[in-house]
Protein backbone atom coordinates (compact mmCIF):
# COMPACT_ATOMS: atom_id res chain seq x y z
CA UNK A 1 0.00 0.00 0.00
CA UNK A 2 2.95 2.54 0.77
CA UNK A 3 4.91 1.84 -2.19
CA UNK A 4 1.69 2.44 -4.29
CA UNK A 5 1.24 5.26 -2.63
CA UNK A 6 4.22 7.10 -3.05
CA UNK A 7 4.25 5.41 -7.00
CA UNK A 8 1.16 7.60 -7.11
CA UNK A 9 2.74 10.75 -5.96
CA UNK A 10 5.49 10.40 -7.98
CA UNK A 11 3.62 9.79 -11.18
CA UNK A 12 0.63 12.86 -10.16
CA UNK A 13 4.42 15.02 -9.55
CA UNK A 14 6.05 14.17 -13.57
CA UNK A 15 2.38 15.01 -14.77
CA UNK A 16 2.29 18.42 -13.19
CA UNK A 17 5.74 18.93 -14.11
CA UNK A 18 4.57 18.41 -17.44
CA UNK A 19 1.33 19.96 -17.36
CA UNK A 20 3.07 22.99 -16.33
CA UNK A 21 5.90 23.43 -18.60
CA UNK A 22 3.08 22.70 -21.71
CA UNK A 23 0.30 25.02 -20.19
CA UNK A 24 3.39 27.81 -20.73
CA UNK A 25 4.42 27.05 -23.88
CA UNK A 26 0.49 27.13 -24.85
CA UNK A 27 -0.35 30.15 -22.97
CA UNK A 28 3.13 32.03 -23.56
CA UNK A 29 3.45 31.28 -27.01
CA UNK A 30 6.96 32.43 -28.88
CA UNK A 31 9.89 30.71 -29.80
CA UNK A 32 11.67 30.54 -25.85
CA UNK A 33 8.40 28.90 -24.44
CA UNK A 34 8.44 26.08 -26.95
CA UNK A 35 12.26 26.03 -26.66
CA UNK A 36 11.96 25.37 -23.06
CA UNK A 37 9.33 23.40 -23.18
CA UNK A 38 11.19 20.79 -25.82
CA UNK A 39 14.03 20.99 -23.98
CA UNK A 40 12.81 19.54 -20.80
CA UNK A 41 10.73 17.14 -22.78
CA UNK A 42 13.97 14.72 -23.02
CA UNK A 43 13.92 14.76 -19.01
CA UNK A 44 10.51 14.57 -18.15
CA UNK A 45 10.05 11.76 -20.27
CA UNK A 46 13.18 10.13 -18.50
CA UNK A 47 11.64 10.84 -15.28
CA UNK A 48 8.84 8.63 -16.09
CA UNK A 49 11.16 6.31 -18.04
CA UNK A 50 13.06 6.05 -14.09
CA UNK A 51 9.57 5.80 -12.24
CA UNK A 52 8.40 2.87 -14.61
CA UNK A 53 11.62 0.78 -14.66
CA UNK A 54 11.93 -1.61 -12.47
CA UNK A 55 14.91 -2.66 -9.80
CA UNK A 56 13.11 -5.21 -7.84
CA UNK A 57 13.94 -7.54 -10.45
CA UNK A 58 17.80 -7.36 -10.70
CA UNK A 59 19.68 -10.46 -9.93
CA UNK A 60 22.37 -9.62 -7.05
CA UNK A 61 25.75 -11.90 -5.66
CA UNK A 62 27.76 -11.39 -2.82
CA UNK A 63 31.24 -12.95 -2.65
CA UNK A 64 33.33 -13.14 -0.05
CA UNK A 65 37.33 -13.38 -0.66
CA UNK A 66 37.27 -15.96 2.47
CA UNK A 67 34.35 -17.74 4.58
CA UNK A 68 36.16 -18.60 7.02
CA UNK A 69 39.16 -16.69 8.88
CA UNK A 70 41.14 -15.46 11.88
CA UNK A 71 40.32 -12.09 13.65
CA UNK A 72 42.25 -9.70 12.65
CA UNK A 73 42.21 -10.13 8.82
CA UNK A 74 40.83 -8.54 6.03
CA UNK A 75 37.91 -9.81 3.90
CA UNK A 76 37.31 -8.71 0.16
CA UNK A 77 33.68 -8.53 -1.00
CA UNK A 78 32.60 -8.10 -4.43
CA UNK A 79 28.90 -7.33 -5.16
CA UNK A 80 27.64 -7.96 -8.39
CA UNK A 81 24.30 -6.47 -10.03
CA UNK A 82 22.92 -7.87 -13.11
CA UNK A 83 19.33 -6.44 -15.01
CA UNK A 84 18.11 -7.42 -17.81
CA UNK A 85 16.76 -4.37 -19.64
CA UNK A 86 20.00 -1.83 -20.63
CA UNK A 87 18.00 1.08 -19.61
CA UNK A 88 20.48 4.25 -18.94
CA UNK A 89 20.63 4.62 -15.27
CA UNK A 90 22.98 7.84 -14.30
CA UNK A 91 23.74 7.02 -10.68
CA UNK A 92 22.97 4.34 -8.53
CA UNK A 93 23.77 4.01 -5.06
CA UNK A 94 24.53 0.50 -3.09
CA UNK A 95 24.75 0.35 0.62
CA UNK A 96 25.34 -2.58 2.67
CA UNK A 97 23.74 -3.53 6.40
CA UNK A 98 26.11 -4.62 8.08
CA UNK A 99 25.58 -6.41 11.51
CA UNK A 100 26.58 -4.92 15.16
CA UNK A 101 28.67 -7.04 15.23
CA UNK A 102 31.41 -5.94 12.94
CA UNK A 103 31.19 -2.95 13.78
CA UNK A 104 34.57 -3.11 15.83
CA UNK A 105 37.76 -3.65 14.86
CA UNK A 106 40.73 -5.94 15.80
CA UNK A 107 44.24 -4.95 16.18
CA UNK A 108 45.68 -8.52 16.85
CA UNK A 109 48.14 -7.29 19.82
CA UNK A 110 47.52 -3.67 19.57
CA UNK A 111 43.76 -3.85 21.06
CA UNK A 112 45.49 -4.75 24.34
CA UNK A 113 47.86 -1.44 24.90
CA UNK A 114 44.41 0.49 26.12
CA UNK A 115 42.67 -2.36 27.43
CA UNK A 116 41.19 -0.02 30.21
CA UNK A 117 39.20 2.05 27.27
CA UNK A 118 37.59 -0.47 25.28
CA UNK A 119 35.23 1.76 23.43
CA UNK A 120 38.52 3.38 20.99
CA UNK A 121 37.86 -0.65 19.20
CA UNK A 122 34.40 0.85 18.30
CA UNK A 123 34.62 1.32 14.71
CA UNK A 124 30.95 2.56 12.82
CA UNK A 125 31.81 0.92 9.84
CA UNK A 126 29.50 2.78 6.59
CA UNK A 127 29.86 0.69 3.21
CA UNK A 128 28.18 2.78 0.32
CA UNK A 129 29.18 3.03 -3.32
CA UNK A 130 27.94 5.65 -5.89
CA UNK A 131 28.35 4.09 -9.39
CA UNK A 132 27.10 5.56 -13.08
CA UNK A 133 26.15 2.08 -15.06
CA UNK A 134 24.77 3.89 -17.99
CA UNK A 135 23.80 1.31 -20.48
CA UNK A 136 25.87 -1.23 -18.47
CA UNK A 137 23.77 -4.52 -17.52
CA UNK A 138 26.43 -5.45 -14.78
CA UNK A 139 27.37 -3.88 -12.45
CA UNK A 140 30.71 -4.76 -10.23
CA UNK A 141 31.65 -2.99 -7.11
CA UNK A 142 34.18 -4.19 -4.37
CA UNK A 143 35.25 -2.83 -0.41
CA UNK A 144 37.60 -4.51 2.06
CA UNK A 145 36.44 -5.14 5.52
CA UNK A 146 40.04 -4.99 7.66
CA UNK A 147 40.37 -6.08 10.79
CA UNK A 148 37.74 -8.32 11.07
CA UNK A 149 36.65 -9.14 14.38
CA UNK A 150 36.50 -12.57 15.98
CA UNK A 151 32.37 -13.81 15.97
CA UNK A 152 29.82 -15.25 13.50
CA UNK A 153 28.92 -12.34 11.08
CA UNK A 154 25.97 -12.37 9.10
CA UNK A 155 25.29 -9.94 6.31
CA UNK A 156 21.66 -9.93 5.23
CA UNK A 157 20.79 -6.98 3.55
CA UNK A 158 21.92 -4.68 0.34
CA UNK A 159 20.24 -0.91 -0.50
CA UNK A 160 20.48 -0.13 -4.17
CA UNK A 161 18.83 3.55 -4.26
CA UNK A 162 18.47 5.47 -8.10
CA UNK A 163 16.83 8.18 -9.61
CA UNK A 164 16.96 10.92 -12.34
CA UNK A 165 19.17 13.66 -12.82
CA UNK A 166 17.46 16.51 -10.43
CA UNK A 167 15.87 14.11 -7.77
CA UNK A 168 12.36 14.72 -8.55
CA UNK A 169 11.87 10.95 -8.72
CA UNK A 170 14.07 8.27 -6.67
CA UNK A 171 13.37 4.66 -6.35
CA UNK A 172 15.26 2.37 -3.75
CA UNK A 173 15.02 -1.52 -3.03
CA UNK A 174 16.35 -4.03 -0.50
CA UNK A 175 17.89 -6.88 -1.61
CA UNK A 176 17.98 -9.25 0.70
CA UNK A 177 21.12 -11.44 0.45
CA UNK A 178 22.59 -14.07 3.16
CA UNK A 179 26.26 -14.39 3.66
CA UNK A 180 27.82 -16.19 6.53
CA UNK A 181 31.48 -15.08 7.79
CA UNK A 182 32.67 -17.03 10.67
CA UNK A 183 36.27 -15.50 12.40
CA UNK A 184 38.36 -17.69 14.60
CA UNK A 185 40.59 -16.20 17.34
CA UNK A 186 43.50 -15.15 16.81
CA UNK A 187 45.90 -17.88 18.51
CA UNK A 188 49.28 -17.25 19.52
CA UNK A 189 52.25 -19.94 20.98
CA UNK A 190 51.83 -20.19 24.69
CA UNK A 191 55.13 -21.43 26.53
CA UNK A 192 54.27 -23.11 29.33
CA UNK A 193 56.46 -23.17 32.41
CA UNK A 194 56.19 -26.18 34.71
CA UNK A 195 56.04 -25.55 38.04
CA UNK A 196 58.90 -27.09 40.18
CA UNK A 197 58.47 -28.55 43.52
CA UNK A 198 61.23 -29.58 46.11
CA UNK A 199 62.37 -33.32 46.80
CA UNK A 200 65.15 -34.69 48.86
CA UNK A 201 67.42 -35.07 46.21
CA UNK A 202 67.20 -31.15 45.34
CA UNK A 203 64.38 -29.03 43.26
CA UNK A 204 62.65 -31.32 40.37
CA UNK A 205 59.13 -31.11 38.21
CA UNK A 206 56.36 -33.76 39.82
CA UNK A 207 55.28 -34.38 37.19
CA UNK A 208 55.01 -32.82 33.30
CA UNK A 209 52.15 -31.97 31.24
CA UNK A 210 53.08 -33.68 28.00
CA UNK A 211 54.58 -36.91 30.32
CA UNK A 212 54.23 -39.87 27.87
CA UNK A 213 56.42 -42.79 28.44
CA UNK A 214 57.73 -44.05 25.43
CA UNK A 215 59.45 -47.29 26.24
CA UNK A 216 56.44 -49.90 26.09
CA UNK A 217 55.37 -50.11 22.25
CA UNK A 218 51.56 -51.95 22.41
CA UNK A 219 50.71 -51.35 18.35
CA UNK A 220 50.92 -49.40 15.82
CA UNK A 221 48.28 -46.90 14.13
CA UNK A 222 47.82 -44.86 11.14
CA UNK A 223 49.93 -41.17 11.16
CA UNK A 224 48.43 -38.23 12.73
CA UNK A 225 49.54 -34.54 12.38
CA UNK A 226 51.50 -33.94 15.64
CA UNK A 227 53.07 -37.36 15.89
CA UNK A 228 57.20 -37.37 15.93
CA UNK A 229 58.53 -38.28 13.59
CA UNK A 230 60.52 -40.93 15.31
CA UNK A 231 57.25 -42.89 16.19
CA UNK A 232 57.19 -43.93 12.33
CA UNK A 233 57.01 -47.59 11.86
CA UNK A 234 59.00 -48.11 8.63
CA UNK A 235 58.16 -51.89 8.63
CA UNK A 236 54.56 -51.73 8.96
CA UNK A 237 54.46 -48.26 6.54
CA UNK A 238 56.63 -50.21 3.83
CA UNK A 239 54.28 -53.51 4.27
CA UNK A 240 50.77 -51.52 4.23
CA UNK A 241 51.93 -48.59 1.99
CA UNK A 242 50.68 -45.95 4.11
CA UNK A 243 52.38 -43.81 7.44
CA UNK A 244 52.01 -45.99 10.03
CA UNK A 245 53.32 -44.65 14.20
CA UNK A 246 53.69 -46.25 17.16
CA UNK A 247 51.56 -46.80 20.03
CA UNK A 248 53.01 -46.35 23.61
CA UNK A 249 51.48 -47.19 26.98
CA UNK A 250 51.12 -44.59 28.73
CA UNK A 251 52.32 -45.07 32.66
CA UNK A 252 51.69 -41.57 33.77
CA UNK A 253 47.94 -40.51 32.15
CA UNK A 254 47.24 -36.44 32.94
CA UNK A 255 43.74 -35.92 32.49
CA UNK A 256 43.22 -32.02 32.06
CA UNK A 257 40.46 -30.03 31.78
CA UNK A 258 40.21 -26.22 30.93
CA UNK A 259 37.16 -24.00 31.71
CA UNK A 260 36.40 -20.73 30.27
CA UNK A 261 34.07 -18.14 31.75
CA UNK A 262 31.31 -17.12 29.67
CA UNK A 263 28.75 -15.26 31.96
CA UNK A 264 28.41 -11.46 31.43
CA UNK A 265 28.85 -9.28 34.51
CA UNK A 266 27.81 -5.69 34.43
CA UNK A 267 31.47 -4.35 35.10
CA UNK A 268 32.84 -7.26 32.77
CA UNK A 269 35.42 -5.66 30.48
CA UNK A 270 34.86 -6.63 26.89
CA UNK A 271 38.33 -6.57 25.96
CA UNK A 272 39.36 -8.81 28.73
CA UNK A 273 36.84 -11.42 27.83
CA UNK A 274 38.52 -11.45 24.05
CA UNK A 275 41.32 -11.51 25.58
CA UNK A 276 40.33 -14.78 27.73
CA UNK A 277 38.55 -16.55 24.52
CA UNK A 278 41.78 -15.76 22.75
CA UNK A 279 44.07 -17.12 25.06
CA UNK A 280 41.96 -20.18 25.56
CA UNK A 281 41.91 -20.66 22.06
CA UNK A 282 45.95 -20.70 22.09
CA UNK A 283 46.15 -22.62 25.24
CA UNK A 284 43.74 -25.46 23.80
CA UNK A 285 45.82 -25.53 20.69
CA UNK A 286 49.19 -26.24 22.64
CA UNK A 287 47.92 -28.81 24.69
CA UNK A 288 46.30 -30.60 21.63
CA UNK A 289 49.88 -31.01 20.59
CA UNK A 290 50.82 -32.65 24.08
CA UNK A 291 49.56 -36.40 24.39
CA UNK A 292 47.44 -36.30 27.81
CA UNK A 293 44.16 -36.15 27.12
CA UNK A 294 41.78 -33.11 28.04
CA UNK A 295 38.80 -31.98 27.80
CA UNK A 296 37.50 -28.30 27.40
CA UNK A 297 34.40 -26.53 28.86
CA UNK A 298 33.02 -23.12 28.45
CA UNK A 299 29.88 -21.82 31.12
CA UNK A 300 28.07 -19.26 30.19
CA UNK A 301 24.23 -18.93 28.47
CA UNK A 302 24.26 -23.06 28.95
CA UNK A 303 27.43 -25.56 29.27
CA UNK A 304 29.31 -26.65 26.22
CA UNK A 305 31.51 -29.53 26.59
CA UNK A 306 33.69 -30.96 24.15
CA UNK A 307 35.81 -34.19 25.36
CA UNK A 308 39.21 -34.40 23.90
CA UNK A 309 39.39 -36.40 20.50
CA UNK A 310 43.14 -36.17 18.36
CA UNK A 311 41.61 -35.20 15.34
CA UNK A 312 41.15 -32.04 13.30
CA UNK A 313 37.75 -32.22 12.72
CA UNK A 314 37.25 -31.93 16.69
CA UNK A 315 39.61 -29.13 17.07
CA UNK A 316 37.43 -26.86 14.70
CA UNK A 317 34.33 -27.79 16.57
CA UNK A 318 36.33 -26.17 19.67
CA UNK A 319 37.73 -23.55 17.61
CA UNK A 320 34.10 -23.04 16.27
CA UNK A 321 32.61 -22.51 19.29
CA UNK A 322 34.87 -20.14 20.95
CA UNK A 323 34.37 -17.98 17.66
CA UNK A 324 30.12 -17.82 18.11
CA UNK A 325 30.49 -17.58 22.06
CA UNK A 326 29.57 -14.41 24.00
CA UNK A 327 29.38 -13.22 27.38
CA UNK A 328 25.82 -14.31 28.20
CA UNK A 329 23.85 -15.91 30.84
CA UNK A 330 21.94 -14.64 34.16
CA UNK A 331 23.33 -17.60 36.13
CA UNK A 332 26.79 -16.65 37.70
CA UNK A 333 29.92 -18.10 36.88
CA UNK A 334 30.79 -19.29 40.74
CA UNK A 335 27.44 -21.22 40.64
CA UNK A 336 27.48 -23.00 37.41
CA UNK A 337 30.74 -24.25 38.55
CA UNK A 338 29.71 -25.45 42.15
CA UNK A 339 26.92 -27.56 40.18
CA UNK A 340 29.62 -28.71 37.86
CA UNK A 341 31.93 -29.73 40.33
CA UNK A 342 30.64 -32.62 41.56
CA UNK A 343 30.57 -33.86 37.68
CA UNK A 344 33.90 -33.14 37.42
CA UNK A 345 36.39 -36.43 38.05
CA UNK A 346 38.66 -36.73 40.84
CA UNK A 347 42.45 -36.23 40.09
CA UNK A 348 42.69 -33.44 36.94
CA UNK A 349 44.98 -31.11 36.13
CA UNK A 350 41.97 -27.85 36.28
CA UNK A 351 42.81 -24.79 34.62
CA UNK A 352 40.17 -21.94 34.81
CA UNK A 353 40.04 -18.95 32.50
CA UNK A 354 38.21 -16.04 33.86
CA UNK A 355 37.70 -12.04 33.22
CA UNK A 356 36.02 -12.00 36.24
CA UNK A 357 36.65 -12.61 39.81
CA UNK A 358 35.20 -12.10 43.39
CA UNK A 359 34.91 -13.78 46.70
CA UNK A 360 32.17 -16.65 45.13
CA UNK A 361 34.52 -17.21 42.59
CA UNK A 362 37.32 -17.81 44.99
CA UNK A 363 35.03 -20.30 46.90
CA UNK A 364 34.28 -22.25 44.01
CA UNK A 365 38.15 -22.23 42.95
CA UNK A 366 39.10 -23.63 46.50
CA UNK A 367 36.65 -26.27 46.84
CA UNK A 368 37.91 -27.46 42.87
CA UNK A 369 41.49 -27.32 43.74
CA UNK A 370 40.55 -29.80 46.99
CA UNK A 371 39.29 -32.22 44.48
CA UNK A 372 41.70 -31.55 41.63
CA UNK A 373 45.33 -32.50 41.59
CA UNK A 374 46.42 -29.25 40.31
CA UNK A 375 44.58 -26.16 40.05
CA UNK A 376 45.56 -23.05 37.67
CA UNK A 377 43.69 -19.86 37.70
CA UNK A 378 44.30 -17.27 34.52
CA UNK A 379 43.14 -14.19 35.44
CA UNK A 380 42.38 -11.53 32.33
CA UNK A 381 42.38 -8.30 33.74
CA UNK A 382 43.40 -4.43 32.82
CA UNK A 383 46.33 -3.60 34.91
CA UNK A 384 44.58 0.18 36.10
CA UNK A 385 41.18 -1.59 36.96
CA UNK A 386 42.94 -3.91 39.07
CA UNK A 387 41.17 -3.26 43.12
CA UNK A 388 42.74 -3.92 46.17
CA UNK A 389 39.92 -6.61 46.83
CA UNK A 390 41.51 -8.71 43.41
CA UNK A 391 44.82 -8.15 45.20
CA UNK A 392 43.71 -9.92 48.28
CA UNK A 393 41.64 -12.65 46.64
CA UNK A 394 44.60 -13.55 44.41
CA UNK A 395 47.13 -13.87 47.69
CA UNK A 396 44.23 -16.25 49.77
CA UNK A 397 43.80 -18.16 46.50
CA UNK A 398 48.16 -18.57 46.14
CA UNK A 399 47.80 -19.39 49.94
CA UNK A 400 45.50 -22.01 49.70
CA UNK A 401 47.18 -23.86 46.99
CA UNK A 402 45.96 -22.53 44.07
CA UNK A 403 48.74 -21.40 40.82
CA UNK A 404 47.13 -17.67 39.53
CA UNK A 405 48.63 -16.29 36.48
CA UNK A 406 47.34 -12.39 36.15
CA UNK A 407 47.05 -11.57 32.13
CA UNK A 408 47.12 -8.15 31.55
CA UNK A 409 48.29 -5.58 28.95
CA UNK A 410 51.99 -6.92 29.68
CA UNK A 411 51.30 -10.13 28.69
CA UNK A 412 48.65 -9.83 26.37
CA UNK A 413 50.78 -7.81 24.13
CA UNK A 414 53.72 -10.20 23.83
CA UNK A 415 54.08 -12.02 20.47
CA UNK A 416 53.96 -15.21 22.82
CA UNK A 417 51.87 -15.95 26.28
CA UNK A 418 54.36 -17.32 28.79
CA UNK A 419 52.85 -18.93 31.82
CA UNK A 420 53.09 -20.66 34.91
CA UNK A 421 51.25 -24.54 35.33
Amino acid sequence: MRQTFQFAAKLIVVALLFGVLFSYAMFQGGFVSWFLFYAFLPFLLYMLGVLLYPIHDWKITRDLSKRIATGGETIDVEVTLTRRIPFPIYYCVIEEYLPDSLKKRDDHLEKYRQMDEPEILEEQRIIKRVIFPWFRKSIHYRYSLDHVPRGEHFLKAVRVKTGDFFGFVKKEHVYMLNNRLLVFPFQRPVKLKERVYSFEQGASPSFKLNEKNTNIVTGVREYMPGDRFAWVDWKTTARKNEMMTKEFEQEKSVDMLVILNAVYHPSMNPVSFEGAVEFSASLLNELHTKSSRMAFMTLGDGRGYFPFQQDYTHKQMIQGHLAKIRPIGRTPFAQQLERERAQIPAGIIAMVVSHQLDADIQQALVKLSKKSKRLVFFYVRPHKQMTFQDHQIIKQMKNQGILVNVLSEEQLIQREFEVNT
